[in-house]
């Protein structure tokens, strides 16, 4: 076997290459030590995503309170899932192969399915996130335009769109059907060993950069035009209120789901940022490992930021009781007419 990182079969990978395969992972490095801090602020925010899961589960929908809306609180709960659930493979794919665990199996294996699964789910889900905060803003501004009977509109929107952010990322990972999972070096200033999981013959020589880089603008743009219509609508409709307080739990609502909204579309432009700087600048640095590990970290504030600011400013989640005044809002839609 050659000791050559580039094998005649596998180029670029570290699959039965000797250097490798007698690899021992060393514990005390500053990789080890990062792969290990996600863990002390993501696992308190899986409890905070369940929380919110769980008021949807639990919820009387048939009388539900101010500020509480069914549909609104099921896209939420699938948007942090699903994101949650992408960490755990992204983790996998690059952060606990980067520690060298399992770099002496992977040079002594073939490239294989099982690795390719990793990859391949990473991005599958990648791509189902994108979607959440586009339909976020439409659900609320179904509510404001139909707010007779805009349960019976967004049951049908849901059940159509929530399938389909299921199909439509097999639409920019099929070339990855008949690729198989690698391991490579990752570059300087990473240690020798410390590897990622990657793939190889995918169809057509396709890349997955291209393709994330224009849903990621496609998806930006749509989500800034329905939040900038969903906005203009609620302006219109406060202004057409007799009573209107800011400290009720509808007004209190209606905040938290627009600040959420606009936290998960910062992340469209951070994330479209970095594939940029992937595409233009990849290879030509040796410290441009740390961007794709500091992405990595990126990835992290959306699974931690969006639930906690939810959690921390939705009304529904406060102890404290407050007067139930009916005023407008995008996830309970009431208003007080007053007949004097």
């Amino acid at each position: 076997m050659s000791s050559s990182l580039n094998s005649s079969k596998w180029p670029g990978t570290i699959h039965f290459n000797e250097t490798y395969m007698n690899y021992e992972i060393h514990w005390t490095g500053w990789v080890q030590i990062c792969a290990l801090v996600p863990w002390i602020y993501i696992l308190p925010s899986f409890h905070i995503i369940c929380k919110i899961f769980s008021v949807y589960l639990t919820s009387n929908w048939t009388r539900p309170e101010p500020g509480l809306n069914q549909h609104v609180f099921l896209v939420i709960s699938l948007s942090q899932l699903t994101v949650f659930i992408f960490f755990l493979f992204d983790f996998l794919m690059h952060r606990l192969p980067s520690t060298g665990l399992f770099t002496s199996w992977c040079a002594s294996t073939e490239p294989n399915y099982f690795l390719k699964i990793i990859f391949m789910t990473a991005y599958y889900l990648n791509y189902s996130a994108m979607v959440f905060p586009f339909l976020m803003p439409v659900v609320r501004l179904v509510v404001v335009s139909f707010p007779r009977n805009h349960f019976k509109i967004n049951s049908i929107l849901l059940r159509i769109s929530i399938p389909l952010i299921w199909i439509y990322p097999l639409c920019f990972t099929f070339f990855l059907i008949p690729a198989v999972g690698v391991c490579r070096q990752l570059s300087s200033p990473y240690p020798l060993g410390s590897v990622h999981i990657y793939y190889a013959n995918g169809a057509f020589g396709l890349r997955n950069s291209y393709f994330y880089l224009y849903n990621t603008i496609v998806w930006l743009i749509l989500s800034i035009i329905a939040n900038i219509i969903l906005f203009m609508k609620v302006a219109k409709a406060r202004s057409q209120l007799i009573s209107f307080q800011k400290g009720s739990p509808s007004y209190r609502a209606e905040l938290s789901m627009s600040i959420t909204t606009v936290t998960m579309v910062l992340f469209y432009v951070i994330n479209g940022s970095f594939v940029l700087m992937y595409i233009q600048y990849y290879g030509t640095s040796s410290y441009f490992s740390f961007l794709v590990y500091t992405k990595a970290f990126v990835n992290d504030l959306q699974t931690c930021i969006v639930p906690w600011i939810f959690y921390l400013t939705h009304p529904v989640f406060k102890k404290r009781q407050v007067p139930n005044d009916m005023v407008f809002s995008t996830s309970s839609f009431k208003r007080r007419v007053n007949n004097s």
